[in-house]
């Protein structure tokens, strides 16, 4: 396995350019567009040839957010503490992984080569695969679903190993913050002034991830919405900005960047959640690496 040591600025300015501008980035070759990697420990694994210390026969994989790393499921100040480790250390049969992708790309894209990606991994992994744990922060649950739909259509074995998924503010109805930029877009372009249509445009220069997180997208083109995968539990996870659940905040921004109708999927159909647990008072990033929720996860998970 390798280690990945290169300086965590440069990681992190390669996660928010790939955030912005990441189709662009990829379709150039830019070394900023980040590679979709798989990751124990510190370093990313070799999907066809993993290695492990002590592998075990659960694989969980935490997934990022938009312009994220998989830094930001790390306590902070607990070095080496996720949501997956604190699992792990739970149940020694639990081996704690994360994905680290480029999240400017289309998440259909993203999701078709996740699938493929797992599908390597659980054939090759050391010992046999008896269950898959998927846990997404943001954009990362609307790629579990993406990946969830392509594995089935390719009749997957992962895909009957998944036993979880777990959505953490994940804008399954779309982000208010996204619609904004672009009904902002929009309206600038139709605007009589030349330099207002400019800025328009500039704003409409976001990556093809981010418009997906306007609509919740997950397939390409204007493929049926796929429902979630059965045989498997789905859980949501939900944040608040304000402690107060009745505090208006709450109604409008939900956790800063997804109200909490659309992290339930209130408008997806046909949906059955294994449940649902609400978190007042704890914003969208806190959401990733918060006591109250690794509580709740080893509840539901353990």
């Amino acid at each position: 396995m390798k280690t990945d040591t290169g300086p965590t600025w440069q990681k992190q300015a390669s996660a928010i350019f790939s955030g912005f501008f990441g189709d662009w980035l990829e379709a150039r070759n830019n070394p900023l567009a980040l590679p979709m990697e798989i990751y124990h420990g510190q370093g990313p694994l070799d999907c066809l040839a993993p290695r492990a210390a002590a592998p075990g026969s659960t694989l969980c994989l935490s997934i990022h957010g938009l312009m994220e790393l998989e830094s930001v499921w790390s306590f902070p100040g607990l070095a080496g503490v996720s949501y997956g480790s604190r699992l792990a250390e739970r149940s020694g049969d639990i081996t704690p992984l994360a994905l680290r992708y480029n999240s400017g790309r289309p998440i259909y894209r993203n999701g078709q080569a996740l699938a493929n990606l797992l599908e390597e991994l659980v054939s090759a992994w050391p010992v046999p695969v008896e269950r898959v744990i998927l846990i997404g922060h943001s954009m990362g649950g609307l790629l579990i679903r993406s990946a969830c739909h392509y594995g089935g259509l390719k009749a997957h074995g992962w895909t009957e190993r998944l036993s979880d998924c777990v959505y953490i503010g994940s804008p399954h109805d779309g982000s208010w913050l996204a619609k904004g930029a672009m009904a902002a877009a929009d309206s600038m372009r139709k605007l009589p002034r030349d330099y207002l249509r400019v800025v328009g445009e500039v704003i409409d220069l976001r990556s093809e991830g981010i418009c997906n997180l306007s609509r919740g997208d997950v397939l390409a083109g204007h493929d049926d919405e796929p429902p979630l995968l059965c045989g498997t539990r789905h859980y949501v996870v939900c944040g608040l900005l304000a402690r107060a659940e009745s505090h208006p905040l709450n109604a409008l921004f939900g956790d800063a960047l997804v109200q909490e109708s659309s992290a339930r999927g209130k408008e997806r159909k046909g949906w059955s959640l294994a449940g649902t647990a609400r978190f007042p008072g704890i914003d969208h990033i806190r959401l990733a690496h918060h006591a109250g929720v690794a509580d709740q996860l080893e509840d539901w998970l353990l």
